[in-house]
């Protein structure tokens, strides 16, 4: 009996998570989604609670996601589902990191001391020290918003106060940019 409960318990498990690992794929760029989001999942966590009702788990503890060329680390990772419908995903970590590489090889990485993937609103939501890489440019705000549906970024406060700590150097607030030229190869003669 147990274990049927145990293996019921690792499927269901795996299933939740597989489907967690591919909204966030999603949710930061189309082009990272994995060509066998069937890949098998491995999580390594110190502490980990899954609520067999709802669907709900936390992972505590250096907290290791994997599947395939994804990674998620944190020192909390929290999935929320309603009916079997993925609702939220938070990552908290000092920092909590996302890495991929794309199908096209290209890697992207995120960084915050939080992160919230909304599935209702299609949306990645990077809040305190957030960083978002990709091979041609970062992105770094103490906000950043990644509407994986019209693949826009929003970084920074609209609300803030134009020119705030503009006068003290305190760059902490704003948002900084920086793009890369694209090397081309030499022309050849």
């Amino acid at each position: 009996m147990t274990n049927f409960f145990s293996q019921t318990l690792s499927f269901s498990y795996c299933t939740r998570v597989s489907l967690f690992i591919g909204l966030i794929i999603l949710g930061l760029q189309k082009s990272t989604l994995a060509a066998n989001t069937d890949e098998e999942v491995f999580i390594s966590a110190d502490y980990m609670s899954f609520n067999i009702e709802s669907g709900n788990s936390v992972y505590t503890g250096n907290v290791k996601i994997t599947q395939g060329k994804l990674m998620l680390t944190g020192d909390k990772i929290t999935v929320k589902q309603e009916n079997n419908i993925l609702k939220r995903v938070t990552v908290i970590g000092k920092p909590a990191r996302y890495n991929h590489i794309t199908e096209d090889g290209e890697p992207v990485s995120a960084q915050s001391e939080q992160m919230d993937y909304i599935a209702s609103q299609n949306k990645l939501v990077l809040t305190i020290n957030a960083i978002l890489e990709q091979p041609d440019h970062r992105v770094s705000s103490q906000t950043i918003i990644y509407d994986t549906e019209k693949r826009i970024i929003i970084a920074g406060d609209p609300n803030k106060p134009e020119g705030l700590n503009a006068d003290t150097g305190d760059n902490s607030q704003r948002v900084n940019i920086t793009l890369t030229p694209t090397k081309k190869s030499p022309a050849k003669e």
